[in-house]
């Protein structure tokens, strides 16, 4: 993970749309991910998460996440 990009947010929603795949390693937080017509998909500290080219979501974050991503 030396050459992912790291970022910090705070609790809170954030909508975002996703051009092109995106993963990501939670280090640190707990939040949800929520996609229209789906289940939300909890994540914590730990977990790795994909997400798809072309989705708009909305994070939901309930604890200060710190994430490393990486696009493509």
């Amino acid at each position: 993970m030396d050459d992912w990009s790291v970022i910090r947010e705070a609790p809170g929603d954030s909508e975002r749309h996703y051009p092109a795949t995106e993963t990501s390693y939670i280090a640190r937080g707990c939040g949800h991910i929520l996609v229209d017509g789906e289940e939300p998909q909890s994540f914590c500290t730990g977990d790795l998460i994909t997400v798809l080219p072309d989705t708009l979501c909305v994070w939901n974050i309930t604890e200060a996440i710190e994430r490393y991503y990486s696009k493509g």
